[in-house]
């Protein structure tokens, strides 16, 4: 690795050349990896020689008994999948990707985490070529597949059993912290009262000692909105609604479409078939990236500025994050953004909505992002220094 560094220290800090200095931080990813990788080897050889290897570690590092039990967690999986432990010496994945498969692991019944550790051939050529986040969707999907529960129903009740509560203060700001794990049907519908909390208390509202950050604000907003569900305020959030989205792109071999329920958890089918009869349920027909059929007025021309529920029903059947790509906010917290602007003459249509996240809706509007649609909803980007983002049609699946 002598190379790579010497590669990193002839790069200026300061250079103008964007292909050099992105090739720059190539290097330097490769270099953490490798670190890593070195760093879980000493975890390993002073796991044999000390009685208290993460008090060692947190000690010679100068990090935290937390860091410490992190790493010797890596050596364990690297141990259990060595092909991983073979990928992260050369620095080809991160200590984060081993990261994703320590989760996995512990939240696997035993018969099930062994057929994954088999599987780690495969699954370390997916985690070379994907970013720790495209890695455990993955590695998701694999488990799913692995634990062969055709309804998904079991695999829920697990998930159940895994709900956990941890709390302490941190000692830097004297605050108290929460850390939840909760599984998808409580977190969706926990998720639901939030935002209807949060739009009943603050529609209209900026409360004093709220932060003008739009992230920070927004985590501010919540926390409040979740005291008051503590403290028994909570507003009446209705019945839910559910978009059950039918993709006819790639149909069944029997011809039927795929269907998507549209939420941003994966749920089971038979769980949320049970929520018909207490639901608001919306059918949302796509194909190739473009809504064929869909409840309610689509198009409102210039007779309003702002979206209906209909039009973000139906987008939401195309999209389940950000249209940016690599943008992982959830279609919940999106601004529908009009690609002809409205002060340009843009109608309320359908066609002409994009659901954007509000870092890149501020973007587009104030950073000189240039927006377009195909005509199956394929995004171009061109950005101000002449680079040019696409994608294809939007696929939910692909979230």
């Amino acid at each position: 690795m002598q190379w790579l560094v010497r590669r990193v220290a002839a790069v200026d800090a300061g250079c103008a050349d964007l292909a050099v200095l992105r090739a720059a931080v190539d290097d330097m990813r490769r270099l953490r990896s490798w670190v890593d990788g070195r760093e879980v080897a000493f975890a390993r050889s002073i796991a044999a020689l000390s009685s208290f290897p993460e008090k060692s570690l947190a000690e010679a590092g100068r990090t935290s008994l937390r860091h410490g039990q992190e790493v010797l967690k890596r050596a364990e999986t690297t141990e259990a999948m060595p092909s991983f432990g073979t990928s992260l010496a050369a620095g080809n994945v991160s200590g984060e990707h081993v990261d994703v498969l320590t989760r996995a692991l512990r939240q696997l019944e035993p018969e099930v985490r062994t057929r994954l550790i088999e599987a780690a051939p495969t699954l370390v050529g997916a985690a070379e070529q994907s970013s720790p986040d495209e890695f455990a969707r993955t590695v998701r999907a694999e488990a799913r597949r692995l634990e062969r529960d055709g309804d998904g129903l079991e695999r829920l009740e697990r998930q159940r059993r895994g709900i956990r509560l941890n709390s302490w203060i941190d000692k830097l700001s004297g605050m108290g912290r929460w850390s939840v794990t909760l599984d998808p049907a409580t977190w969706a519908t926990l998720e639901v009262r939030l935002d209807a909390q949060v739009e009943a208390m603050f529609h209209d509202a900026h409360p004093e000692g709220c932060p003008s950050d739009r992230f920070e604000k927004q985590a501010y907003l919540r926390a409040h909105a979740l005291l008051a569900l503590l403290n028994g305020d909570g507003v009446g959030v209705g019945r839910p609604e559910i978009v059950v989205v039918e993709d006819h792109t790639n149909p069944q071999p029997d011809g039927r479409p795929n269907l998507d329920w549209g939420v941003d958890v994966d749920l089971p089918r038979e769980f949320l078939e049970s929520l018909r009869p207490r639901a608001s349920v919306y059918s949302v027909k796509v194909r190739n990236g473009v809504v064929v059929e869909a409840t309610g007025e689509l198009n409102l021309g210039r007779t309003t500025r702002l979206a209906n529920r209909a039009q973000r029903r139906a987008l939401r059947g195309l999209y389940a994050t950000c249209a940016v790509p690599g943008c992982r906010v959830r279609y919940s917290r999106l601004k529908l953004h009009h690609v002809i602007w409205w002060e340009h003459g843009g109608a309320s249509d359908l066609d002409n909505f994009l659901p954007v996240c509000e870092q890149h809706h501020q973007k587009i509007h104030r950073a000189g992002w240039l927006v377009s649609l195909g005509e199956n909803r394929e995004l171009t980007i061109q950005l101000p220094d002449g680079q040019v983002m696409t994608t294809g049609p939007p696929a939910r699946d692909a979230a």
